[in-house]
């Protein structure tokens, strides 16, 4: 059986080095340089020296041994479909508030996956609790400089940490961002946060431990757990009451204020959610210091908004033919949305309007676009007797061009053959271009 660190080539750019030496799609790579390639950062690594020995396995079963001379910053010109080549390090935590854990049947495979892999962290911005690296980990993170990092802190109280994450090496978590600060290593964090369990006087502990580190920490995100419906016989949870989320705007608030008079200046950001939950302003744009966490719903609706802003004093009074279009989001979006489309709707022969669909699939704690599926918009588009175009948020679909309970578009079309779907990237220049000028 062949060795799963021998990777399969996806594509080869024209006029590369891979393809002056006719490497073609559905070859194999299986070292460079005598070296066995684990994942993508070997890969990047071992193709920066100046003499390289590359062992090919064409798809007919050929080995080519080729030599290859070359400037240190030249690639070969190899692409591939994955990044990872020895196996996934999966997760080896059971976290009170894992969103996995409350998924219901049907959901994509790959949602089912729990990885906490480093290497994931690095190259994709992937979040990881640091309870599964060996020191062979820690190490080779040290010594090929692998940062910034993305780490899931959620408390720095040990004990507190070991019952969140339910793994009893959790408890370690400051002493190993020190020991990765020391090397250089930066990191940026993160803090789901769940009522009566790390906040209050926990969130504020762990602020002022990250602080310490704060040279390190180049963002740290608060963001409130979600929670779905299915949740039997696990931990206790709810979400965050109005009241509650104004309080955590206050307290985060306070620590912004103190860390924008360090050297450092600033880098505690909280999730848009807390913040329209709360019926409290959203920060400006500056606030975001260039929005390291939008990805996770930190600043998304301000970006957008002020997007928007950008692009409202070209918009015209009328446009010469009728039109109208239906926007899909789900509760949280609307939030963002009104004002944008009340906007819009001021502009003569367009109508603009909200199909605000609620998540049955998850149920209807989970308020977020991008958790939306298939059949709940097949649903609420049946309910409202839609007309004319419908405009989605690309967020909801993969690469696949699949929702989130594994639909295809073209089945979500079938449903309405009376209807024209538009998929639209999720800012405003986009969606404002496609209701004027298309």
């Amino acid at each position: 059986m062949e060795k799963r660190n021998c990777i399969e080539i996806e594509a080869v750019s024209p006029n590369s080095i891979a393809a002056d030496l006719d490497i073609e799609s559905g070859d194999k790579l299986m070292s460079i340089n005598g070296m066995p390639i684990r994942d993508y950062i070997d890969y990047k690594f071992l193709v920066t020296d100046l003499y390289l020995e590359v062992l090919i396995k064409k798809s007919n079963g050929e080995e080519w041994l080729l030599e290859i001379e070359k400037d240190y910053d030249e690639d070969l010109g190899l692409e591939f479909s994955d990044i990872i080549y020895d196996g996934l390090k999966k997760c080896n935590n059971n976290c009170l508030f894992c969103f996995v854990n409350q998924s219901p049947p049907g959901l994509r495979r790959t949602l089912n996956l729990k990885d906490d892999d480093y290497r994931f962290s690095f190259l994709q911005g992937s979040y990881i609790t640091l309870t599964n690296l060996r020191a062979k980990d820690f190490e080779r993170i040290k010594r090929m400089h692998l940062s910034p990092l993305y780490i899931s802190i959620h408390t720095t109280n040990p004990k507190l940490r070991v019952k969140m994450l339910r793994n009893k090496k959790a408890g370690k978590v400051l002493d190993r961002l020190k020991d990765l600060a020391e090397f250089g290593i930066e990191f940026h964090t993160q803090i789901v946060l769940c009522p009566n369990l790390n906040d209050g006087e926990e969130l504020d502990r762990t602020v002022q431990d990250l602080d310490e580190l704060a040279s390190a920490v180049k963002s740290l995100a608060v963001v409130p757990v979600g929670l779905t419906k299915f949740r039997d016989e696990l931990y206790d949870l709810r979400s965050f009451t109005k009241d509650e989320a104004k309080q955590v705007v206050a307290q985060v608030e306070d620590w912004q204020q103190k860390l924008g008079q360090q050297q450092g200046g600033n880098y505690l950001y909280l999730a848009d959610e807390f913040y329209l939950l709360a019926e409290q302003p959203l920060p400006e744009a500056e606030a975001y210091d260039g929005f390291p966490q939008l990805e996770n719903g930190v600043g998304m609706v301000r970006l957008f908004w002020d997007q928007f802003a950008e692009v409202e004093d070209e918009l015209p009074d009328t446009i010469e033919e009728e039109k109208k279009f239906t926007l899909v989001t789900g509760e949280l979006g609307e939030k963002a949305l009104r004002p944008v489309v009340a906007r819009l709707n001021e502009i003569r022969n367009l109508v603009v309007e909200l199909l605000v669909v609620p998540n049955n699939f998850f149920g209807r704690e989970v308020t977020v676009t991008g958790l939306l599926t298939g059949k709940d918009i097949i649903k609420k588009i049946r309910e409202e007797e839609v007309t004319g175009r419908v405009i989605l948020p690309e967020i909801l679909l993969n690469d696949d061009g699949l929702f989130i309970d594994d639909l295809k578009l073209e089945e979500l079309e079938a449903e309405f053959d009376y209807l024209e779907f538009i998929l639209v990237a999720n800012n405003a220049s986009d969606l404002t271009n496609e209701l004027i000028n298309n």
